[in-house]
């Protein structure tokens, strides 16, 4: 069980900001990486500080910015797509993370359309693991009902995950924000989850404010995680690059002590 920081949170194009937390926590700490290709400047950043991600606990989470898993094969979407997913492979070839995370879609779902885009979604996943025969390509659960973008709701998660044999990241945030029963998704995925994604919100919108600010009990429920799915990872996963710095610092230093309790 390892705690990771997505790079979200950091400055934009800045990655060499992830040294503060290397230099703090060491080992102890990894990083989720989220390719941000879509920046013009994100790419010639990450080739200088390659080497803040060598030689420590590394996931790579897919690129969300730019990139559509409902899009057909031969639309400009699909094409778009692949290209940040392509340059995603290049760095993944480098960097070699354990695993991946995989959104099934980002955009607006169209409901007479939903079983035809997950259909979509699903053949762009194998296309996935034949890109990355040596990453752990995982599903995570996404969308909110706010934003009109959930293509699958807990109980089709749930199945299609048991049913696949996914490899699982369940995202403590988005869940809360659909009034999920998160301690049942966890009892039903557990032998099946890799990562927690953790972050905090209203119980409506996807805010992803600070763990202990919102309505979910992390304490109470770190304890049912531990006990469930002791194996898995958690990923702290900020967005917003205000939260850099010391406020992040003490929310790492709080999942440490959670997972000791």
């Amino acid at each position: 069980m390892n705690v990771y920081v997505d790079t979200c949170v950091l400055p934009r194009c800045r990655m060499e900001t992830a040294k503060i937390y290397r230099e703090r926590f060491g080992s102890r700490l990894g990083f989720e990486f989220l390719p941000m290709f879509d920046m013009a400047e994100f790419e010639a950043n990450l080739k200088e500080n390659l080497d803040v991600f060598m030689e420590c606990p590394l996931d790579f989470h897919e690129p969300v910015f730019c990139v559509e898993h409902t899009a057909k094969k031969g639309t400009s979407e699909y094409e778009e797509s692949m290209y940040h997913i392509n340059l995603t492979k290049k760095y993944a070839d480098i960097l070699k993370p354990k695993s991946m995370v995989y959104h099934v879609n980002n955009g607006v779902v169209i409901p007479e359309k939903k079983d035809e885009m997950l259909a979509t979604s699903l053949e762009n996943l194998e296309e996935m693991r034949d890109i990355f025969p040596d990453v752990d390509i995982l599903v995570e659960n996404v969308g909110t009902a706010v934003q009109q973008n959930i293509l699958l709701d807990q109980a089709e998660f749930t199945d299609l995950c048991r049913d696949k044999k996914f490899g699982v990241v369940i995202d403590i945030g988005h869940a809360n924000a659909n009034s999920w029963d998160i301690y049942k998704l966890v009892d039903d995925l557990a032998s099946q989850v890799k990562i927690f994604h953790l972050h905090n919100n209203d119980g409506q919108n996807d805010q992803h404010r600070r763990i202990l600010d919102g309505t979910i009990d992390f304490p109470d429920l770190f304890g049912h995680i531990l006990n469930k799915a002791p194996n898995a990872d958690f990923v702290i996963e900020y967005v917003r690059p205000e939260y850099h710095g010391e406020q992040l610092m003490e929310d790492i230093e709080t999942v440490f002590k959670l997972m000791e309790k």
